[in-house]
């Protein structure tokens, strides 16, 4: 006997058994190196993985930015701390939480000044300041100021508006405006420049008289009429004047 033929029958009954994954009769002409159909159970079995894994290090990355933003809307956010037994705590540092900060006064007024993380980046704390100029630190993690808020021992104090500064020019313009308003103010005996004028005459001869404006709120101004001098009482009137609607009324309308 050939002594190749025991190898060539090994070979070709190796050949012939289908390994793990493969279809009874493989190869056959309808399969080849290249097929598509070698791979799939390949792909089915890491691509779905793969994804999985991407998604849920996606959905993290976007649940922490999304904390974050969260928390970092409380800072700059004022507030007052009251004395409880089971008060807000305040740390002297983010990496030492045995050693807790001392609140003096029973009531003491804090600002958040900025968002941090401990040393380990395991815990996100508030860094506050308080109005005595102590440096504390108070968790920022879960709900935890929203609850001592609830439980009132947190208070929170909401800013209040800046006022808005006029611009000086602007303010003697809408003054000499509403002064102005009044001066050509029709009234029975003319104008009440003119009965000012004949007031005058009972307060001679050291005679002081002035206009006078002050804003009341926005475009409302309260003008005053003024004369002083000899042994008569002051003359004194008031008028209300609003320059958005230029109406013009007597606040005192006794004075004659």
């Amino acid at each position: 006997m050939n002594a190749r033929l025991p190898v060539l029958i090994i070979f070709s009954c190796l050949y012939f058994i289908p390994g793990p994954g493969f279809p009874p009769g493989f190869p056959n002409e309808n399969f080849s190196i290249n097929s598509p159909i070698l791979f799939a159970g390949n792909r089915e079995a890491t691509s779905p993985g793969g994804d999985s894994k991407e998604s849920s290090l996606s959905e993290i990355e976007n649940y922490e930015k999304e904390k974050l933003a969260k928390l970092n809307k409380n800072v700059g956010k004022r507030y007052l701390t009251v004395k409880k037994t089971d008060g807000a705590k305040f740390y002297v540092s983010p990496d030492d939480l045995e050693k807790e900060l001392t609140i003096e006064r029973e009531k003491e007024g804090f600002v958040i000044t900025e968002l941090v993380r401990n040393r380990l980046g395991t815990m996100n704390f508030y860094q506050v300041k308080f109005d005595t100029g102590q440096i504390g630190y108070l968790s920022a993690d879960g709900s935890y100021l929203d609850l001592k808020v609830t439980e009132g021992s947190l208070i929170f104090v909401p800013k209040k508006p800046a006022a808005v500064k006029k611009n000086p020019s602007q303010a003697n313009a809408f003054s000499s405006q509403a002064i102005g308003l009044v001066k050509n103010y029709l009234i029975s005996n003319g104008s009440a420049e003119n009965q000012l004028t004949e007031e005058k005459v009972n307060y001679f001869p050291r005679t002081k008289y002035k206009y006078e404006a002050y804003e009341i709120s926005g475009k409302k101004y309260r003008v005053l009429q003024y004369i002083e001098g000899g042994n008569t009482p002051p003359y004194v009137k008031k008028w209300i004047v609003d320059l958005s609607t230029k109406e013009v009324r007597p606040e005192n309308p006794a004075v004659k």
